[in-house]
């Protein structure tokens, strides 16, 4: 029997949420970023909290029973609530206050098109007494916490669009194909298409399967989910691999790689600002909002 409410109860209650506006386990997997398995062990865990089973699913398919279609409207309106309060103490206070939950892409503080620190300037120099929160981490799992309710925003290259976020590009990133100094075609010139596909590569583990490359590997026995651990395969000389052109920079002018083919074998990616569609903002998320689009022109 549920007795209190924790961060964690929240966090399931999110998660039975996203289940039930999806129709089910299976067609909430690529929204939530987790396996049927994983939303299953997370509701089950809900369902013990409360003492009384939420949803039917099995070969029937899935449905609500008429406790679950209770918990669901409690549940919105929790989160109705808490929001509306969040917005309600901020606007008293005159001040920006409380915590602001950034999550950013690895290795974007070279790119001169992201202004994330001229915003984060613009965004301190307002009345506050607030506290920001920065982390790190792959396109994904930023999807997943600004999902989840653990970030408020995020900032980085995402390949797809999930109807629970709003998206708002930002700038443009220059990807281009790599190879280390001790690898076999770095003192080729113009080395032929046939042998750079042949080379065995790193491959960005964030990349849907569709994704569309300018020259698709033929083998790759690594992957990376994050630019730096590409670097590293790159510059062991045992793998080819992608990276952002500002970022492998300072290697290229210490000779310790060079980009291949950089007319043809070259992208750009959109890096775009999400949000949770369904989620109230509040006065210190709109006012960062609001500096990020100043700063990049929005």
């Amino acid at each position: 029997m549920l007795r209190n409410v924790t961060d964690m109860d929240l966090r399931l209650l999110r998660i039975f949420s996203v289940v039930v506006k999806c129709g089910g386990f299976t067609a909430a997997q690529a929204e939530l970023n987790m396996s049927q398995s994983n939303i299953s062990m997370h509701i089950s865990s809900l369902e013990k909290r409360l003492g009384y089973r939420l949803c039917e699913r099995g070969k029937g398919g899935f449905r609500l029973t008429e406790k679950g279609q209770r918990i669901l409207a409690a549940a919105q309106a929790l989160f109705g609530a808490v929001e509306a309060f969040k917005s309600e103490a901020q606007e008293l206070s005159g001040r920006l206050v409380g915590d602001l939950y950034l999550g950013l892409a690895d290795n974007i503080a070279t790119l001169p098109a992201a202004r994330i620190d001229a915003a984060i300037a613009r965004f301190y120099r307002r009345e506050h007494d607030l506290h920001l929160h920065v982390f790190i981490n792959s396109p994904t799992e930023l999807e997943r916490a600004v999902i989840d309710g653990q970030l408020d925003l995020a900032i980085s290259y995402f390949s797809r669009s999930l109807p629970t976020l709003d998206y708002q590009p930002l700038y443009a990133e220059e990807i281009a194909l790599f190879c280390g100094a001790s690898h076999p075609l770095f003192p080729v010139l113009e080395p032929e298409l046939a042998h750079i596909k042949a080379c065995d590569w790193i491959k960005h583990g964030f990349l849907p399967a569709s994704q569309v490359l300018p020259v698709t590997p033929q083998r790759a026995s690594a992957t990376a989910y994050h630019m730096e651990a590409v670097v590293h395969g790159v510059l062991a000389g045992t793998h080819l691999g992608y990276l952002p052109s500002h970022y492998a920079q300072p290697w290229v002018a210490a000779g310790q790689m060079r980009v291949l083919h950089p007319e043809t074998l070259r992208y750009e990616v959109q890096h775009s600002m999400i949000t949770h569609a369904g989620h109230a903002r509040g006065e210190a998320l709109k006012a960062f909002i609001a500096d990020l689009l100043a700063e990049h022109g929005g």
